[in-house]
């Protein structure tokens, strides 16, 4: 049953059964289909992004809208060890982190609500799919540990749908400093009593200024304690244009993770990250083989913001007591991935390279090189 009230969009997924044979449906990622797994019916996903609409930041307390997890039958589950509040199935009463493996999960007794998601992604990426990526990458490299293929388990993949905010905001900046271009002067100088010539480099520097007028659409930071966003960015980007209107029933079988930054906070992250953008394209305009005392004024206004949701393939795994990930892009397929270092590997081939310098050595002082 359908519920619209006030703008909201929600469904009453507790029952949703097949219009063939009654059983459940779900959202199958390998057929990008809702799915039913008895008697095969198929229903394509709703392509519409009418609702999917930027919000004013400075308007957000007065517009945005309450979100519940109970209410597309989700229950919340909240990790101990890292802190991440993921959303499942009532009926999983036991499960494992998959932002940092631990088991440390219990039922979080929620009154918190939410702001309801406008937009997600469903998973393109198969389950199969994302086994045959992560088979690859466990195997790759001879400098992790041989115990490592049994630790990190296939049964720590999990698909998770993981909250997002996304930015836009209108830049206005001006920037002055000196760019420097290198040129050559030659030099007489005077080495172990013979006169010899040589180039030096010397810098001509030359003070510019300018400004800078840019549009940053789609800012996107991940509202997740559970994984960084430096992690995130490695397997950037998602096909935004994408996007469609938020449906519980893509969600049906699939773990999720409820925001544990709020959008404020997420905006100043997104600032940031838009004056690391700009910097570099002021730099760029400055020009030169050398910078210095780059200065930068910049305003930002007309910012507006999306919640939505976007699918990865995590696992996480512990070894030794340290926690490793490994990242894919649920849309793309773009993988990511941590592994332990094996130290002994390692010092062992640094050992072979010295003795291989010093056997080039010995085999110079003894004159086995020579004819």
């Amino acid at each position: 049953m359908e519920i619209k009230e006030e703008g909201k969009y929600l469904r009453d997924v507790v029952a949703l059964p097949c219009p063939s044979c009654g059983s459940q449906l779900n959202y199958s990622a390998e057929k990008k289909k809702i799915n039913c797994n008895h008697c095969g019916y198929l229903e394509d996903v709703n392509p519409a992004n009418d609702m999917v609409v930027e919000q004013k930041l400075n308007e957000f307390l007065e517009c945005s809208e309450a979100f519940n997890p109970q209410q597309i039958d989700k229950s919340v589950y909240h990790c101990d060890n890292c802190g991440s509040n993921i959303m499942v199935e009532p009926e999983r009463v036991k499960l494992r982190c998959g932002f940092c493996g631990s088991d440390r999960v219990n039922l979080e007794a929620f009154e918190h609500r939410y702001h309801q998601p406008i937009g997600i992604i469903p998973f393109y990426e198969s389950l199969d799919a994302a086994q045959s990526a992560f088979k690859k990458w466990i195997q790759k490299g001879i400098f992790h540990p041989n115990k490592l293929k049994k630790s990190a388990t296939i049964e720590n993949l999990h698909g998770v749908y993981l909250p997002f905010w996304t930015y836009d905001a209108e830049t206005f900046s001006s920037w002055s400093g000196e760019a420097g271009y290198h040129y050559h002067e030659t030099h007489r100088v005077r080495v172990n009593g013979r006169m010899q010539t040589q180039q030096v480099q010397k810098t001509r520097w030359e003070y510019r200024n300018g400004k800078l007028q840019h549009f940053f659409d789609d800012i996107l930071v991940a509202a997740s304690n559970g994984i960084e966003q430096s992690m995130v960015e490695r397997i950037l980007p998602f096909r935004l244009e994408e996007v469609v209107n938020f449906d519980p029933r893509l969600m049906i079988g699939w773990e999720a993770e409820v925001y544990d930054m709020e959008v404020n906070t997420g905006y100043e992250k997104a600032d940031k990250i838009m004056d690391y953008k700009i910097r570099h394209m002021c730099s760029a305009q400055l020009g030169g083989d050398t910078q210095r005392n780059l200065n930068i004024q910049s305003q930002k206004s007309d910012q507006t913001f999306k919640h939505i949701i976007l699918p990865l393939w995590v696992c996480s795994y512990i070894y030794r007591d340290k926690v490793y990930r490994f990242l894919i892009n649920g849309q793309t397929g773009r993988v990511y991935g941590q592994k332990p270092l094996s130290w002994f590997k390692i010092g062992f081939c640094i050992l072979l390279f010295i003795l291989f310098i010093a056997a080039i050595i010995w085999a110079r002082q003894s004159g086995y090189f020579q004819k």
